[in-house]
């Protein structure tokens, strides 16, 4: 199943915008104009660069950006080989991005290196250096140079330059992929940024203003998907990306039995809940061994909470309205919401995946588990060679 991935808050993620093929092929024209260095465009170097531009946990570091940051370079007065050398920095700046990632910049620029062999002509060192220097200085846009300086601004245009609804719409692709985040850490990180970037470019602080004001005013609107998860599997993750057409974040809470660990109130044991972080790291995980209301009041201190279940059958659903029954009485202000799951995957259930486990499957039930993100467990060289 191919992961959809928004473009903008104008544009919600269930609408086509550009299609990647459109993006990808507005690039190559972009860089076949300024190849002063003889680049081989059509080799498969540049396509694995483009695949990581279109990993679904992006949704702000994405071609459209890729493509918006090429166009403004072009409008610059630079020479030839200048605008050549900032197109490549635009390239792999953010070619390696990880929302909890601490050093996007150092490994883009490694990636940067890797790749420099497959490039199609060697690059003058001179060149390389500046390329490689720049890519690292976009961590705290620190203006080494004219030419870096230059970048920056291009890079941070929409900070810079965007108009309230551009700004918006960046936000919400920025919060999007922090979804990782708690609120309150989010809120937190999110607000240095802002105080942080207006210092640095005095010009927009008017901008950051308006950010900040809109991120303390916010609320919204978060799915709570709740289950055992024993084991999470790609029936789950349909349902997950079905809501998440729904809403601005989906929250994955494992519940953990309390009778299968009695006095150990808290305590995460079991191997299937913790391995729903490793299938999910671009998502928050939360687990919970008390009452599924308490848990929709904690989580809406910051947000409006909606519960979200998946439904194969009819079986399934008697028993959701019975729970919502208590829920309701308990917190009247509860909302559920309930999605069907795709016919397809009727048929696979947790507890079904357990019963194989008993049997040597030889891998075969490799099938019935989540390989979305797996790109996010291996090295440079895996991805990019």
């Amino acid at each position: 199943m191919s992961p959809i991935v928004p473009t903008s808050l104008a544009t919600p993620r269930h609408l086509n915008a550009d299609a990647p093929d459109t993006l990808k092929s507005q690039i190559r024209a972009i860089f076949s104009s300024y190849n002063f260095f003889r680049l081989d465009l059509e080799a498969p170097w540049l396509e694995r660069v483009f695949d990581a531009y279109q990993q679904p946990h992006r949704y702000f570091h994405t071609l459209s950006h890729l493509l918006s940051i090429c166009q403004l370079l072009q409008k610059l007065s630079l020479s030839q080989k200048e605008t050549a050398e900032l197109l490549l920095v635009a390239l792999f700046h953010d070619v390696f991005w990880y929302p909890q990632g601490k050093e996007n910049e150092k490994r883009s620029a490694e990636v940067f290196d890797v790749l420099l062999p497959s490039l199609g002509a060697p690059l003058p060192e001179e060149s390389r250096k500046a390329i490689h220097d720049i890519i690292l200085s976009s961590k705290s846009q620190t203006p080494i140079s004219d030419i870096a300086r230059k970048f920056h601004e291009c890079d941070c245009d929409v900070l810079l330059h965007g108009s309230p609804v551009d700004l918006l719409a960046y936000e919400f692709q920025i919060f999007r992929e922090f979804q990782n985040l708690n609120m309150v850490d989010y809120r937190k990180g999110r607000g240095g940024f802002f105080d942080r970037f207006s210092r640095r470019f005095p010009e927009c602080r008017e901008n950051m203003r308006f950010l900040i004001e809109y991120l303390e005013r916010r609320r919204p609107r978060v799915g709570i998907y709740a289950g055992s998860f024993n084991p999470f599997h790609i029936g789950h993750l349909s349902i997950l990306q079905k809501a998440e057409l729904m809403f601005d974040k989906v929250v994955v809470a494992v519940g953990i039995n309390p009778e299968k660990h009695p006095g150990r109130k808290g305590a995460i044991t079991d191997e299937d809940s913790l391995r729903v972080q490793k299938l999910l790291p671009f998502h928050e995980v939360v687990f919970f061994d008390n009452l599924m209301v308490d848990l929709l009041d904690k989580e809406s201190e910051f947000c409006d909470v909606t519960l979200v279940r998946g439904l194969r059958n009819g079986y399934d659903l008697d028993y959701e309205m019975s729970q919502q029954c208590f829920m309701q009485e308990m917190r009247p202000e509860t909302h559920s919401v309930y999605i069907p799951c795709d016919k397809s995957l009727e048929h696979i259930s947790s507890s079904a995946l357990r019963g194989l486990r008993l049997f040597s499957c030889n891998g075969r039930d490799a099938i019935y588990y989540p390989h979305l993100y797996d790109y996010f467990y291996k090295s440079i060289e895996e991805l990019f060679l």
